[in-house]
C-alpha cells in the first residue's frame, strides 16, 4: 500500500513539472487575451449590429416591451423606401467630395509645413509651433461664429468649394503637428545626400521621404477623412440647400416632430456608418504594410 501511494504522488510530481506549469500559464494568458478582444470588440459592434436589426423591424416592435435584439419578421423594404425617398445618393456623393476634397488640402499643405518645421531653424518658429497647437484646442463651437463671418465676407456661404476648403485649411495644424514628429525621425543626411545627387527640394519630398513615412500619411488621412465625414456643426450653419447637404446633415432631417418611422433614422445612420468602415478597412491594410516596409534597415 505505501509502495503504491509513494508511484501515485511521483507520478503526480512527473507531471506537474515546471515545464507544464509554462505551458499551462501561458495558454490561459492567450485564452484571457483573445476573451478580453472578443468582449472589446463586442461592445464596440453591438451599436451597429442594434441598428441593422431595427432598421429590419416592423415599426411596432421597435417600441414593444421587453426589447428583442432579433426581429420576429424581417423586413427589407426600408433599404429601398430611404434611397426612394430620400436624395440619399446625393447627400453621400457631398459627403464624399467634402470629406476627399478637404483631406486632400489638408494633407498637400500639412506635408509642406512639416517638412519646413523640421528641416529648417527660423526666428519664431517655436511661437508658430504653440500658435498651431492653440488653433487646435479650439472646438469648433467656439468658432462656429467667426467662420461663419469669414465665409459670408468671401461669398463662400451654401458652396462646395466653400466647405472644401474650410475643411482642408480646419485641418492643417493637426496635420503639421502629426507629420512632423514623422519627418523628425528621419535622418537630416539623406536630404543632404540627395541634394549632393541634384534633387530639388520637392523630389526630395515626395519621391524619398514620402515613402519613408506612409505609416503616418494613412493614419492622418483616416483621421482627417472621418473627421469631416461625421461633422454635422459647420455644414449645418453654412449649408441651406439641400442639394448641397453631407450625410449628416441629410440624416438629421429624417427626425420628424414623431418620429413616425424609426427603421428610416436607423438606416440612414448605417448608411453613415459603413462607408467609414471600409474606407479604414482599406487604408488599414496599407497602414500596415507601411509599418512593415519601414521596420527593415535598408
Amino acid at each position: 500500500m505505501a509502495t503504491l501511494t509513494s508511484a501515485k504522488g511521483s507520478n503526480q510530481s512527473a507531471i506537474l513539472t515546471p515545464q507544464v506549469w509554462g505551458t499551462v500559464r501561458k495558454v490561459l494568458r492567450y485564452a484571457f487575451s483573445y476573451a478580453f478582444g472578443i468582449a472589446v470588440t463586442l461592445i464596440f459592434v453591438y451599436p451597429i449590429i442594434w441598428l441593422f436589426s431595427t432598421s429590419t423591424k416592423p415599426n411596432w416592435e421597435i417600441y414593444r416591451a421587453p426589447l428583442q435584439l432579433l426581429p420576429s419578421d424581417a423586413q427589407w423594404d426600408v433599404y429601398r423606401e430611404i434611397f426612394d425617398s430620400t436624395p440619399m445618393l446625393d447627400y453621400m456623393a457631398n459627403s464624399i467630395m467634402y470629406s476627399l476634397g478637404g483631406s486632400a488640402i489638408t494633407m498637400f499643405f500639412s506635408i509642406l509645413t512639416a517638412y519646413g518645421l523640421s528641416r529648417y531653424l527660423f526666428r519664431g518658429k517655436r511661437a508658430l509651433m504653440l500658435g498651431l497647437l492653440g488653433v487646435q484646442l479650439l472646438p469648433n463651437l467656439v468658432r462656429i461664429i467667426p467662420l461663419f463671418v469669414m465665409m459670408n465676407s468671401l461669398e463662400l456661404i451654401n458652396t462646395r468649394h466653400g466647405i472644401i476648403l474650410l475643411y482642408g485649411a480646419g485641418g492643417i495644424a493637426f496635420g503639421t503637428w502629426f507629420l512632423k514628429g514623422y519627418f523628425d525621425s528621419i535622418p537630416v543626411a539623406l536630404d543632404e545626400a540627395a541634394q549632393i545627387d541634384g534633387a530639388s527640394r520637392f523630389r526630395i519630398i515626395w519621391q524619398i521621404l514620402l515613402p519613408s513615412i506612409i505609416p503616418g500619411l494613412a493614419a492622418l488621412l483616416i483621421l482627417q477623412f472621418i473627421a469631416h465625414w461625421n461633422d454635422y456643426t459647420v455644414a449645418s450653419v453654412l449649408l441651406r440647400n439641400p442639394d448641397l447637404y453631407p450625410l449628416t446633415v441629410g440624416t438629421f432631417n429624417l427626425i420628424g416632430p414623431d418620429e413616425s418611422d424609426f427603421r428610416l433614422l436607423a438606416a440612414a445612420t448605417l448608411v453613415n456608418v459603413v462607408p467609414v468602415i471600409l474606407v479604414f478597412s482599406i487604408l488599414q491594410r496599407y497602414l500596415v504594410s507601411g509599418l512593415a516596409a519601414g521596420a527593415v534597415k535598408q
